[in-house]
């Protein structure tokens, strides 16, 4: 699968689970909110997971009735100030969902995972691989056990 096909599929659980209302699982419907979501937005920032995901929670609450039932949290893996680090994922996952607990459903966008365990120009090795898989694995995890029982979290890695 190429890089932009995973993106699109992203982009598609993005617009599922803010739009679980209005979609109401119809992938055709979502793909057409996620193209004129893409349409809307500036060449510069066609491709720019934040400026999608923006985008996106101005139209949910053009077109939900109650747009503050639902969190979105967006988690960079990596930021220029610290490399990337287990220790660092934990603590920016908690803090994203302190932040979203109030509400009953949720979205936490995970980006940059990969590149963070695998920069552009280096190659993928059975440790990096196993460090990526483990990664995942840990985020679903951390998110599954901290989040209330009662609540609707998503969990989408970009």
């Amino acid at each position: 699968m190429s890089a932009s096909n995973v993106e699109d599929l992203s982009k598609l659980q993005v617009i599922c689970s803010l739009f679980a209302k209005t979609v109401c699982g119809d992938l055709y419907f979502a793909q057409q909110i996620k193209e004129s979501i893409e349409a809307s937005l500036p060449t510069a920032e066609t491709h720019q997971t934040e400026h999608f995901i923006n985008r996106a929670k101005e139209l949910v609450g053009k077109i939900e009735e109650e747009p503050n039932e639902t969190g979105v949290e967006l988690v960079e893996a990596e930021t220029p100030q610290a490399p990337f680090s287990m220790l660092d994922l934990r603590a920016n996952l908690l803090e994203a969902l302190k932040r979203i607990c109030r509400f009953e459903s949720g979205l936490v966008v995970l980006t940059g995972l990969k590149d963070a365990i695998c920069p552009q120009g280096k190659r993928w090795t059975k440790t990096r691989k196993k460090e990526y898989e483990d990664a995942v694995a840990f985020a679903r995890t951390f998110c599954q056990q901290r989040s209330r029982p009662s609540s609707k979290l998503s969990l989408i890695i970009f």
